[in-house]
Order: C-alpha cells, then sequence, then structure tokens
C-alpha cells in the first residue's frame, strides 16, 4: 500500500514537472531569449522542493519557521520561476511576459519585487557566504528553518568558490543544505563533485535531479539538526533535453522550433 502511495505521489510529480517543463520552453520561446538546457534539467529538482521538501507556502512569507531558498545559477532562473508560477506565488500570466521591460520576471530575479524569492541570484563569491552567515543565524531558533543554496558544478573550479565552502564546514551549520547541479556530459563531467565535497567536511549525498524516489531517499537520509552542513549533488539527466538546433548556448528560439520542442516534451512526458 505504501509503494502504491509513493507511486501516486511520484506520477504527480512528475506531471507538474513536464508542465513545468513546458512552461519554461513556453516563456523562452515566447521571450526569444533566455538560458533553456540548465533551467529543464533543474526543473524536476526544484519541483520536488517546492512541493515535497521546503517548508514555504504562498501567502505566508513571513513565517518564521519556513526554509529559504538561493541561488547563483542565472541559467535555472527560467525554471525557478516556472516553479513558483505553478506553486502560487504568482499568476502564470507573469511567464509570459518574461524578460519584457518593465515585467516582474527579469533575467536575473528582484526578489524584493518577486513572491517567493528571497534574496537576488548573484553569481559570485558571496553568494555562499550569505547562505551559511544566513544558516547560523537561524539556527538557534526553535523551528531550525533550513536554507537551501543551488549552486554549479563549475564552482568547484573555483578556488573561492572553495574557500567559502571550507569555512562553512568548520562552522556549526546543520541546516545549510548546497544543491550541486552535475552535468553528466561534457568536461565538467569529470569533477568528482561528491568526492571533493566530503573532503571539506560536508554530508553528502547524490541523486538524479530527474528521479524523485532517488531524491528522497537522499533527503530522508539527512539529518537537518545535527551534524555538518550538508550537500545533494543533483546529477542531470538527459531525458529532460530536448533536441535543438542551437547549443547548450542557446539565446533564440523560433515558434516553429517552439512546436517541435513542445511535441518532444510531451512525448517524453507519455513515455515516463
Amino acid at each position: 500500500m505504501v509503494i502504491q502511495m509513493d507511486e501516486k505521489k511520484f506520477a504527480k510529480l512528475n506531471n507538474i514537472s513536464a508542465e513545468v517543463r513546458k512552461d519554461i520552453l513556453r516563456m523562452v520561446g515566447i521571450a526569444r531569449s533566455g538560458p533553456l538546457e540548465k533551467s529543464l534539467s533543474a526543473a524536476s529538482l526544484l519541483v520536488y522542493l517546492y512541493w515535497e521538501e521546503m517548508l514555504f507556502v504562498p501567502g505566508e512569507p513571513r513565517r518564521e519557521d519556513r526554509d529559504r531558498f538561493m541561488t547563483d545559477v542565472p541559467e535555472a532562473v527560467p525554471a525557478l520561476y516556472a516553479v513558483l508560477a505553478r506553486r502560487g506565488f504568482f499568476e502564470r500570466e507573469h511567464l509570459w511576459h518574461y524578460r519584457r521591460l518593465g515585467a516582474m520576471l527579469q533575467a536575473l530575479p528582484d526578489f524584493g519585487r518577486i513572491p517567493g524569492v528571497d534574496a537576488p541570484c548573484v553569481a559570485a563569491r558571496p553568494q555562499i557566504a550569505m547562505a551559511g552567515a544566513l544558516a547560523r543565524e537561524l539556527f538557534p531558533a526553535e523551528s531550525s528553518p533550513r536554507v537551501i543554496f543551488l549552486t554549479d558544478e563549475k564552482n568547484l573550479l573555483c578556488d573561492e568558490f572553495i574557500a567559502d565552502l571550507k569555512k562553512s564546514s568548520g562552522k556549526y551549520t546543520p541546516n545549510l543544505l548546497v544543491l550541486v547541479l552535475q552535468n553528466l556530459r561534457g568536461d565538467t563531467a569529470r569533477i568528482a563533485a561528491p568526492a571533493r565535497l566530503s573532503s571539506f567536511g560536508w554530508d553528502v549525498r547524490e541523486a538524479f535531479s530527474s528521479d524523485f524516489e532517488s531524491l528522497e531517499n537522499a533527503f530522508m537520509s539527512f539529518n537537518f539538526a545535527e551534524g555538518a552542513p550538508k550537500a545533494l549533488v543533483a546529477l542531470q539527466s538527459e531525458d529532460v533535453f530536448v533536441k535543438l538546433e542551437h547549443s547548450e548556448a542557446f539565446r533564440s528560439l523560433s515558434m516553429g522550433e517552439l512546436d517541435m520542442a513542445l511535441e518532444e516534451l510531451e512525448e517524453k512526458s507519455n513515455e515516463r
């Protein structure tokens, strides 16, 4: 019976993820500008966070016990927008004005203007230091909210980023969780992210970013009440990508390409 319930839950999450990916395609396609591949690969991970893991209720932004989310990955911002809209933080209509002059959803989120966004997306060193400082500030609280920070594996090649990871491991922040997006394709796949993070003293797990059972097992194995800061290396599966003539440096999508990409995503959703 429990297994059937889990299967039902995972099927629901898969359906939500499929709709989120379509929204990402539509908003980037309509804008004719924006990152795509990283957002498609991060969609399921964000869906799991906002539907199953994080205490973060739309309409209750001032709850002291809610978890906080931060990221330094601009390429994943369209996925964050699409998830927040589906989760009810704002109307989906805003997605179709992505990157438009004066619209709420710009290339980088305005945390003071967008419901559900806790911090600016700054791809620079202070971001992980900010996440650690916030986690330490929140931990003594009775509810001990978590700070969840989404980053990219490429940062593990940055000396300054690594220095901040080492500093965080030396401070008591069991409620700090860093999610590392790891692409299994290309040169960066050779970064041994789990081993590197473990060597810094972090409590590390691995999971496939589009496999909800894998994600759930990883999250359930963490103890956020004590121990070292946590890290989850989220392996990006290729089955969420779409075939486009453009490269990973995608910046524009014709209406014809948009229709083909949506059709491809629909076929993949039916296969799952």
